[in-house]
């Protein structure tokens, strides 16, 4: 079985964890010629498939002598039995295997949860002062990017990466949907770039009037008291249209205020080999007179992406239940 065989069964788990109403305590996916997703029951195993089973609820007791099994924990998983599965496919596993369920946690916290994505060199810049940031990341970080954008619901940006990068913020590199595209922004953003790559409607927010765009949705927000639109707002009115999720992919401006808010459940940052010297930082933050006041992380691993690596931190981690 093909990386990308765990791939598209990966996609069908999310796609059935979202749509599902019932409480989850645990789930299996099989993997074959017949890909299936079961919650709360156990299926019936068909010759030369493959089971994982993912327990979600903390508290519950089950094994399966068929399956590899995993438990669920805030935004990472544990391995408890494996069947079999070599060590590539375990690390990709445990890569996506968490964002499968951000529907769930998002049903938790009652607002869409907030993923933040940078490729940075080792000074903290993500791009140079004239605004160039093309292959700050490998190709490794690119794949994992559209796999993020096929896992979660929406993609947020600012105007700044919008007018610079001028992306099309769709899936292309993987198998999967597109995301909802949203843009914090006021009426002097340039969106060709994503009307030309993809035909669905843009979601803009702001605390402006509508700018009256072309295949675009615009919803007003009332200004913090920083002038900008409030993040755990924001997060909560995505819920409610059922956007559980929001992959926000900058820039510095737009990633900070979530930072700021304390509105990021998980932060990704792919470092890359170089140093600037200049440009743009990563983070752009009040300013802190003791290392104590720096923002912590209530967990965080690294993982390797091609030749260098990731960092991951969850910010936020939901209470079970």
């Amino acid at each position: 079985m093909e990386i990308e065989d765990y791939w598209s069964g990966l996609l069908l788990l999310s796609e059935a964890i979202k749509n599902s109403e019932e409480t989850i305590d645990y789930c299996f996916l099989q993997l074959g010629a017949e890909p299936e997703v079961r919650i709360n029951h156990l299926p019936v195993p068909v010759k030369g498939s493959l089971l994982l089973m993912i327990i979600t609820n903390p508290e519950l007791e089950i094994m399966h002598e068929q399956a590899s099994i995993f438990k669920l924990d805030a935004f990472s998983v544990q391995l408890v039995q494996n069947m079999g599965l070599p060590d590539d496919v375990l690390n990709f596993i445990n890569a996506y295997l968490p964002y499968c369920f951000l529907s769930l946690r998002a049903r938790q916290m009652q607002r869409a949860v907030a993923i933040s994505h940078f490729a940075q060199t080792l000074d903290g810049k993500i791009a140079t002062l004239s605004g160039d940031s093309k292959w700050i990341g490998n190709q490794e970080n690119l794949t994992h990017a559209h796999r993020m954008r096929a896992l979660t619901d929406s993609i947020l940006i600012g105007a700044n990466t919008l007018n610079y990068d001028q992306p099309a913020l769709t899936v292309r590199l993987v198998e999967g949907k597109n995301p909802q595209r949203i843009v914090i922004c006021s009426s002097d953003a340039d969106f060709s770039s994503l009307q030309k790559q993809c035909k669905d409607d843009v979601i803009i927010v702001g605390t402006c009037e509508d700018p009256q765009i072309p295949q675009t949705e615009f919803f007003a927000f009332k200004a913090n008291a920083n002038g900008r639109v409030d993040c755990h707002e924001l997060l909560r009115f995505l819920f409610k249209r059922g956007i559980y999720s929001v992959y926000i992919e900058g820039g510095a401006t737009t990633t900070s205020g979530f930072v700021e808010e304390r509105a990021t459940d998980i932060v990704q940052l792919h470092i890359s080999p170089l140093i600037f010297g200049s440009g743009i930082n990563s983070f752009s933050l009040p300013q802190i007179a003791q290392v104590e006041e720096a923002i912590h992380f209530d967990s965080f691993f690294f993982r390797p992406m091609g030749d260098t690596f990731m960092f991951v931190g969850a910010m936020n981690i939901p209470k079970h239940g």
